[in-house]
């Protein structure tokens, strides 16, 4: 078995001082987990699961409360987060049909593109999704930015925790003894090994950007052994996924020891969340682990529970007077790229985010959206996402939060999106008095219904 935490702890060389280096600009850490819960990490109430190291960065950081995920299913939300534009005008809107993963287009640039230009060294290791499995194709990561790639580069790979390869930017490399869900080599181990050496490479003289997007916790819950958990009285899944959570949360530890070891914390932003709400596949039990705490839905839905996710922000210089604190500011995963384009100088590409710098040093009346917005054009089904969907999960179907707290959920007549009009059912939700979105206002408030479908129609366009 590869043990990541040995090659991480492997003595580095302090580096006193390090502010940046020679560009005095910072440096970037995203952390993305696959189908983790609001609810699924302590310090956003979980008490089966521990995650002591994430617990720790949001103490020492700053933890939002009101983050989303751009999308309630993974493909579109990363999409959306790497190009900054939300689901009514990124390219990949769905998560891949049976054919293959949808890759990015030429048109779309990602952050990794934007930073590149501006002169760091980018990195992104785990679950790349858009495109085929094969190199030298416009859509593989170094052609979208990322100078440093190792991983799973289509989303039906990444379902395998022993994979039978990974790859090394252009280069395949063959795991022997791996098939898929068994083997002598746990991918994430082997990614996590990688994530180490690009930090050692980093000598504080020029910025980076590193982008760690691992498989953990999506489905199936695969672990080299259930750890700590195995002595409680759980089914195998339930075991199983815990442990994939702690997995998770030791990796964010050892990254933020090695930042400190060589001295790279002082000048480096560290972001950790989620890509859409929980998920039950493989047999989890999403109520057992209160996985979505106060909230209604999970993964595919387009309820709080599907897409509100975790997000902490840590740098103890950087942002050392939002240390300890928590904010209420609404803020969708398509605000990073203006976020890291506001602290780098870089030049970003149209896009719909705004910048939250001001939040994270807590200097300054950050920008508010007018509105943040939704869009779901194909979901699979699940017995809980289809039952808080009263059987219209497979619908297409829009969300707007505006005004502060109020909350629009549209369902499309069908599979496909159109334009939210007469034929379309809309619920509407006071989140300030009704977090858990049960009792629908749209018949009382049709003004605010009005409202909000004119910003759901405003934001969609058609794809090419």
């Amino acid at each position: 078995m590869v043990t990541p935490q040995s090659d991480l702890q492997r003595p580095v060389e302090p580096k006193p001082g390090t502010t940046g280096g020679k560009s005095g600009l910072p440096s970037f850490i995203l952390i993305v987990a696959d189908d983790l819960g609001w609810s699924e990490v302590g310090c956003y109430g979980q008490k089966k699961i521990k995650t002591p190291r994430i617990d720790a960065m949001a103490s020492q950081g700053l933890r939002f409360t009101d983050a989303y995920s751009s999308a309630p299913v993974c493909a579109p939300a990363r999409s959306s987060l790497l190009t900054g534009l939300h689901t009514g005008h990124t390219t990949v809107r769905r998560n891949p049909p049976p054919a293959g993963d949808i890759p990015l287009g030429p048109q779309d640039v990602t952050i990794g593109q934007m930073l590149r230009d501006r002169g760091y060294r980018t990195g992104l290791f785990g679950k790349w999704g858009f495109g085929p499995d094969r190199s030298g194709q416009p859509s593989h990561p170094n052609e979208k930015g990322f100078t440093d790639f190792f991983g799973y580069l289509t989303h039906h790979q990444s379902k395998s925790y022993f994979p039978t390869h990974l790859w090394d930017n252009q280069r395949k490399v063959i795991l022997p003894g791996n098939t898929g869900d068994f083997g002598a080599i746990y991918g994430p181990d082997l990614i996590m090994q990688r994530v180490a050496d690009f930090l050692r490479q980093e000598n504080g003289q020029a910025p980076f950007f590193l982008m760690l997007s691992l498989p953990l916790p999506h489905a199936p819950s695969v672990v080299p052994s259930f750890g700590q958990y195995a002595g409680k009285d759980w089914k195998p899944q339930n075991k199983a996924h815990a442990e994939q959570i702690t997995t998770l949360d030791g990796y964010v530890g050892l990254i933020i020891d090695q930042l400190r070891r060589q001295g790279l914390d002082d000048n480096t932003i560290v972001m950790f969340s989620g890509d859409n709400g929980p998920h039950e596949e493989d047999g989890v039990s999403v109520g057992f682990f209160n996985a979505n705490g106060p909230y209604r839905g999970i993964k595919r839905n387009l309820y709080e529970g599907g897409i509100r996710v975790p997000f902490i922000v840590w740098s103890p210089r950087l942002l050392q007077h939002t240390a300890g604190k928590k904010t209420a500011h609404a803020t969708a995963h398509y605000d990073l790229m203006a976020t890291l384009a506001d602290f780098s100088g870089a030049q970003a590409p149209a896009n719909d985010g705004l910048s939250l710098r001001r939040v994270f040093t807590g200097k300054g009346k950050a920008p508010q959206h007018k509105f943040l917005y939704w869009a779901r054009t194909h979901a699979g089904q699940t017995p809980t996402h289809r039952k808080e969907d009263h059987n219209r999960g497979r619908r297409a179907a829009v969300a707007v939060r505006f005004k502060g707290h109020w909350k629009l959920v549209g369902f499309a007549p069908g599979k496909e999106y159109s334009k939210p009009g007469r034929r379309w059912k809309f619920e509407l939700y006071d989140l300030k008095k009704d977090p858990g979105e049960k009792r629908n206002l749209a018949a009382d408030r049709p003004d605010l219904v009005k409202e909000a479908k004119a910003y759901a129609i405003s934001s969609w366009r058609h794809p090419k």
